[in-house]
């Protein structure tokens, strides 16, 4: 999938995810709701930060494991709630951008190949599988998922 796709899917995923199963007056009512949706936008394309590391780092490749995963988000949310912070909006801002990395893995099951250091198809879907549903897993904790909470 490329650039676009992954902006697109995450857009509408998000607006669709944040109305329906997260609490629409925190995100969709709120005044930061175009920086959110920026912010998921950022998170779409982080993973493929790749393609400029690789130009610096040899043998670093497109669809690395490293940006291809959960580390950053969970890195993110460690320092978030090591600091104590969490200001919703804050929150909401972390939420938008593991979101879009989360579509971003999801995403990359559609048209999958070349994740560097994997080289089997079916080991690249389960490591979009586990990460992506990872990432889902940090996105509840948070509370972006409150439907499921009631």
């Amino acid at each position: 999938m490329r650039a676009r796709g992954h902006l697109m899917l995450t857009i509408l995923l998000y607006v669709l995810c944040a109305g329906y199963l997260s609490n629409p007056q925190e995100v969709l009512l709120s005044p930061f709701l175009a920086f959110y949706c920026l912010t998921a936008m950022v998170g779409s394309l982080f993973p493929d930060l790749d393609w400029t590391i690789a130009k610096i780092v040899p043998g670093f490749g497109h669809r690395n494991p490293l940006t291809h995963s959960f580390l950053v988000p969970i890195l993110l949310f460690i320092s978030i709630y090591d600091f104590k912070i969490s200001q919703p909006v804050l929150l909401n801002f972390y939420n938008a951008f593991t979101f879009g990395t989360a579509t971003h893995l999801f995403g990359d099951l559609i048209k999958t190949g070349n994740l560097t250091w994997i080289n089997s198809r079916k080991y690249e879907n389960t490591w979009y599988i586990l990460n992506g549903i990872a990432l889902m897993v940090l996105l509840y904790l948070t509370g972006f998922f409150k439907f499921f909470e009631s």
